[in-house]
């Protein structure tokens, strides 16, 4: 079936509207005006494409090889590593590529970075008298664990500590082309709830997501990790060069985007030590720190009302500049 691509002009009343729909029936905005035309002429819309799954990433120099694994029903980390190592002592190398903190807390549909293992892969000096227990009724939890993500060595770095990161995780990411990172795209969520957000992103039919997101009171979260292209900026370009979820790391914060509601200082302050990691750890310049608006004009308005000046010129002193 051929598809066509239009363009429609609404309201603001009407979009609000259309956004709420698309929020409580965790849908785009594009499906829900799509299932409206096929409801006015009386027809039913095609059904959603299956959400893509992320692919292994990209092998690079001095990173070893991973794949990804999906939890089936009495998984657990001592029996998937017998499969994939032919030994369960060994599952405390997916524990630590997932950032499992507590190794008995996977659930089936989790997907796990399975490291490829070198010869000279070390084993532990003392296995455990036992391995972790199968995943608990229901097969998949309310909320997912929250480790913390990995960083990098920074030793390096004039500011080595990171700020108190959560991660919770999300489906809808896959591989950077080239494991470029030189970019910070800044957003607005366009609802008032951290929750909902990471509800959202844990959603494979959203198919959107962001590497983290900074609430009201200054809680951050990631739900993609940095060396993946999470799915934030759609269509864009920033100086002569597209696709900026391929080279960019997208941080959202929680607000509805009106030009009414405030940013509060301590979600300020959360953006500003972020940010300053960000660019600092990737080497990133602060004037490549961009709202979305500025990679799609016209057809993104957010974060509105963020004073992106306040934020490049904190980061500058933040890193000495």
């Amino acid at each position: 079936m051929a598809l066509k691509t239009i363009g429609i002009e609404i309201d603001d009343k009407v979009y609000k509207r259309a956004e709420t729909k698309a929020e409580a029936e965790q849908k785009t905005i594009n499906r829900v005006v799509v299932e409206a035309l096929y409801a006015y002429i009386g027809e039913t819309p095609p059904p959603l494409p299956k959400p893509k799954e992320p692919e292994p990433p990209a092998e690079t120099p001095g990173i070893p090889k991973t794949t990804i694994y999906v939890v089936q029903s009495g998984d657990t980390l001592g029996a998937i590593a017998k499969k994939m190592y032919g030994t369960p002592t060994k599952y405390y190398i997916i524990q630590k590529a997932n950032n499992l903190t507590d190794p008995g807390k996977i659930w089936v549909g989790q997907k796990l970075v399975i490291p490829v293992l070198e010869e000279d892969q070390p084993t532990p000096t003392q296995p455990p008298a036992t391995e972790p227990q199968p995943p608990t009724e229901p097969e998949t939890p309310s909320t997912p664990p929250t480790p913390k993500p990995p960083v990098a060595d920074d030793s390096t770095l004039k500011n080595p500590k990171p700020p108190n990161i959560k991660f919770v995780g999300s489906p809808n990411f896959n591989k950077r082309p080239t494991g470029e990172i030189s970019a910070v795209v800044m957003h607005a969520t366009a609802n008032g709830s951290l929750e909902r957000v990471i509800d959202w992103f844990n959603n494979p039919n959203a198919q959107v997501s962001a590497h983290y997101t900074i609430g009201k009171d200054g809680t951050i979260v990631q739900h993609v990790r940095d060396e993946f292209r999470a799915w934030h900026a759609g269509k864009s370009e920033w100086k002569g060069r597209k696709d900026l979820n391929s080279w960019a790391i997208g941080v959202e914060m929680v607000n509805w985007n009106n030009g009414e509601d405030p940013f509060p200082e301590p979600q300020y302050q959360a953006g500003f030590a972020l940010v300053s990691y960000l660019c600092e750890k990737y080497h990133i310049d602060p004037d490549m720190i961009v709202a979305h608006y500025d990679v799609s004009p016209g057809r993104k308005t957010d974060p509105k009302g963020y004073d992106m000046d306040r934020l490049r010129a904190e980061v500058r002193k933040r890193l000495g500049m």
